[in-house]
């Protein structure tokens, strides 16, 4: 048998750990002096710690620890449970990567400099596109619309750039999730509509408010706010949605620093 001291310099656990644990009924001494209190464990207690310290480290809090370690050789038990902390971490995972590109955006909008261009009053000509317009679950998933766009045209000989692309969200107000997006591209020619793919002729806009602003799509929220401070300040109100236009994209650019999208907004006064 060994002292507390002991024990815990063998098994690498504070003294205080161990006390926890005992308070917490997830591991007791082997025997407990009735005089002194003091504390004595046994070589064989060592698999039992190392059993918790291996739940603990894979996030199970007290409780589950304590309802885990009875079933620890219970292989449907442990696969279940198990399951369900790889779906935990795996939540966390994926808040920590949204952190991080938070993170980096803000990084961005404090290093660079001249991303934003001045807001730009001008017309724009009616325009045929092919279209694809779907509601989807979040905007992460617009990508694989311009995906599928590009392999429509591609096995149907459509003439057409991606870079020039539209994006058009028509839903009233902003929504978190089913977003109604419409993808367009400009095309020489009208052809078929099928498989969800319209030809369809953009509208002239006759007074748009323009600004551009290169890198990454996480610059769009100071450009918006550029946007709606110049419309304010010339007394101009919004004519209908906003739309980006994909100037450079992945199309045409080496990388998301090398991208430049315009944002066009129809106006009146």
């Amino acid at each position: 048998m060994f002292k507390i001291g002991e024990f815990s310099k063998m098994v690498r656990v504070s003294a205080r750990m161990l006390r926890y644990y005992e308070s917490c009924g997830l591991f007791a001494p082997a025997e407990t002096d009735p005089f002194t209190g003091y504390r004595s464990y046994s070589a064989g207690q060592i698999p039992q710690l190392a059993r918790i310290a291996e739940l603990r480290d894979m996030g199970f809090g007290t409780d589950e620890i304590k309802e885990a370690l009875p079933n620890f050789d219970n292989a449907e038990f442990m696969l279940r449970v198990l399951k369900q902390k790889s779906r935990e971490a795996e939540a966390l995972i994926a808040e920590g990567q949204t952190k991080l590109a938070n993170i980096a955006a803000m990084r961005g909008r404090i290093t660079e400099v001249n991303m934003i261009y001045d807001v730009e009053v001008k017309a724009l000509p009616a325009e045929k596109v092919l279209s694809l317009r779907e509601i989807i679950p979040g905007g992460e998933d617009e990508v694989a619309m311009w995906q599928r766009l590009a392999d429509f045209a591609k096995t149907n000989n459509i003439s057409c750039t991606l870079h020039g692309g539209y994006s058009l969200y028509h839903d009233e107000e902003y929504k978190d999730a089913d977003l109604d997006v419409e993808i367009a591209v400009p095309v020489t020619a009208v052809g078929e509509n099928k498989d969800g793919f319209t030809f369809r002729e953009l509208a002239a806009i006759p007074v748009a408010a323009t600004i551009r602003f290169s890198g990454s799509y996480a610059n769009y929220g100071a450009a918006i706010e550029k946007l709606a401070t110049w419309i304010e300040q010339n007394n101009y109100t919004f004519a209908g949605q906003i739309r980006g236009c994909a100037i450079k994209t992945y199309s045409n650019a080496e990388s998301e620093d090398d991208f430049l999208t315009e944002l066009q907004v129809p106006v009146a006064r």
